[in-house]
């Protein structure tokens, strides 16, 4: 069996206490720390958390914008708060957009460098997303990103569904980039194209997906993110998450 990690981007509305304890005994070994988790939570209680329930806290979700106004103090702020909460992992989105100019791909990598330093400084480690709608939105954008900054702090986070929607073969992006990885995480939750569940693109072939991850040799936990549910309580995340893990494990 697999190890899993749950983010908390979902729970947003909800306290860590409420939900983190039910994720465990729900099979999920580690989390994912979304903002509005890590921004002004102790140290003393993530430490309590990791005793109580043996999670491993594993990173920090970032949706920050490298060249948005700020974006850099921004991202090293996060950074600061993952020394203090003893995390190793932030990971980070690309900022700029698909249509990005060549000047504007050039700050983007200048100002991705800088945050890289910064987390080498901090010996923390950088994941790169793609995701539609940013600078890295495919694989020809990520691998440029990676050629750049060649650095062991800037890693690869691997989602199949980005580059499935940027049009790549999601099994092709993993290989090519399989040097740098050092996350995988799975979009799952209510698809809002399709009204299906738990997976989104229910058309990807999983099985070739998740065959690949185990070629590459990746043994770290695999990321759920469960979203599009309204729930007035954790419950139905939860279930869902659980819901998601079972299925995922029929494609190993």
């Amino acid at each position: 069996m697999k190890t899993y990690c749950a983010s908390t981007l979902p729970f947003a509305h909800f306290r860590l206490t409420e939900f983190v304890g039910e994720l465990s005994q729900g099979g999920v070994s580690a989390i994912e720390l979304a903002q509005a988790h890590f921004s002004d939570v102790a140290a003393e209680t993530i430490a309590l958390l990791r005793e109580e329930t043996g999670l491993h806290f594993k990173s920090l979700l970032s949706t920050v914008r490298v060249d948005a106004p700020h974006g850099l103090d921004a991202l090293i702020s996060i950074l600061d708060t993952a020394q203090r909460l003893s995390i190793s992992t932030v990971s980070i989105a690309s900022g700029g957009n698909e249509t990005a100019t060549a000047r504007e791909i050039e700050t983007i990598i200048d100002h991705l460098k800088t945050i890289t330093a910064e987390a080498q400084a901090r010996n923390l480690t950088l994941a790169l997303y793609a995701h539609e709608g940013s600078l890295a939105y495919n694989l020809e954008r990520t691998q440029q990103l990676f050629n750049a900054i060649p650095s062991e702090n800037f890693s690869f986070y691997y989602s199949p569904y980005h580059f499935y929607r940027a049009g790549d073969d999601p099994v092709v992006a993993l290989r090519t980039l399989s040097e740098r990885l050092s996350s995988v995480y799975f979009n799952c939750g209510v698809d809002s194209a399709t009204g299906s569940e738990p997976f989104w693109a229910p058309e990807m072939d999983f099985r070739a997906i998740c065959k690949e991850i185990e070629r590459v040799g990746y043994a770290g936990e695999i990321m759920l993110i469960y979203l599009g549910l309204k729930a007035e309580t954790p419950q139905p995340i939860i279930a869902g998450v659980s819901n998601a893990l079972a299925k995922l494990e029929t494609y190993f």
